[in-house]
């Protein structure tokens, strides 16, 4: 998820388990130690491309990960903090927890996270939340900045935290709610339209746990449908052929194998008006361009061989406005259907 909602998390971890030993710097640790594991963003300008997709959220993301830091760092952070009753076990579990619940935030997304690496690069995501979502990390932020306003040694600090992390997982748990009411309404309409086909995966739309996009795949073909609590008809259904035979020449390609892999196998392929062939990773959702009247796809790549014969594959995306694209959002989220259905399939 976004920086604030990781810092946040490991601040909350610190004020719970190291609070009341060091007060505010306990939850400036936390802070810390919750953005650690994304500090893998920085080996990606020294990897080659393939690697790059591979890196973020790969080791640093993994279970192996987190109880080897929290080993390497106990002994440390004990030895700093002795005189405050800091033990070597405390210190353990302190960084283990901002660690892990850096981790366990990254599954509730969609994008995936390598959490059995190095022993496998499965993807393991439960797709949720959204990456930013400001109703769960705004409670925490919230009683942050409630428990710095109080005397380390009250009381009060480990209620303020423990009602903060109460709301953010109640919330959590609306999401999964949410999320199972929301596959069965989508499946239900996939079997009864298209019965053949298989349902992927349902994902929540930007910011919100009421708007969800569903993915189903047919033999030729992708489908993409939306539904919220407040629809008062069935959601269109958009068709998405796979066309997949305009990038065989690039099969056995490892850059074209790890795409493959970031998209877990679903893509589609386009040609476009300039003769450009692209992949486009179609578990991820899209953008709506408002003044062009068309969906625009959040993960896609230009695959190219250069005049070496290797195989390139740069983002590709197109600039939309946000501003209009949220307001469209808002709008669909609260059932009405028209606007967002008049855009023109990628």
């Amino acid at each position: 998820m976004d920086p604030v909602t990781q810092a946040a998390m490991g601040g909350v971890m610190g004020e719970l388990v190291l609070g009341r030993k060091l007060g505010w710097r306990a939850i400036a640790l936390g802070c810390l130690f919750g953005t650690l594991p994304d500090l893998d963003v920085f080996f990606l300008p020294f990897a080659e491309q393939a690697q790059q997709l591979r890196i973020h959220r790969g080791f640093s993301h993994s279970i192996l990960a987190m109880v080897s830091f929290a080993f390497i760092f106990c002994k440390p952070l004990s030895l700093v903090w002795r005189k405050q009753g800091v033990t070597i076990a405390r210190a353990w579990w302190f960084v283990f927890l901002a660690w892990s619940t850096h981790v366990m935030v990254d599954v509730f997304t969609s994008y995936g996270t390598q959490v059995f690496g190095p022993f496998s690069d499965t993807m393991v995501a439960t797709s949720n939340l959204f990456i930013i979502d400001p109703f769960f990390t705004l409670p925490m932020v919230i009683g942050l900045v409630l428990v710095c306003s109080r005397h380390p040694g009250s009381p009060e600090r480990q209620r303020i935290m423990r009602r903060a992390l109460l709301i953010s997982s109640l919330y959590v748990a609306f999401s999964f709610t949410m999320k199972l009411w929301a596959t069965n309404r989508m499946k239900a309409k996939m079997i009864e339209e298209l019965p053949e086909a298989e349902f992927i995966s349902a994902t929540p739309t930007p910011f919100n746990t009421l708007l969800w996009r569903g993915l189903i795949e047919t033999e030729d073909a992708y489908w993409v449908t939306y539904w919220s609590p407040f629809d008062d008809r069935d959601s269109k259904l958009e068709f998405l052929p796979k066309n997949r035979d305009l990038l065989k020449v690039f099969q056995g390609e490892e850059l074209y194998e790890t795409l493959d892999w970031f998209a877990q196998g679903h893509w589609v392929a386009r040609k476009l008006e300039d003769g450009k062939r692209v992949l486009v990773a179609v578990r991820f959702g899209e953008m709506r361009d408002l003044e062009e009247k068309e969906i625009c796809p959040r993960f896609q790549w230009h695959l190219y061989f250069d005049e070496a014969g290797m195989m390139r594959a740069p983002r590709y995306a197109k600039q939309v406005d946000a501003k209009p694209m949220l307001g469209l959002l808002f709008q669909r989220m609260w059932g009405r259907q028209d606007r967002w259905e008049e855009m023109k399939e990628f």
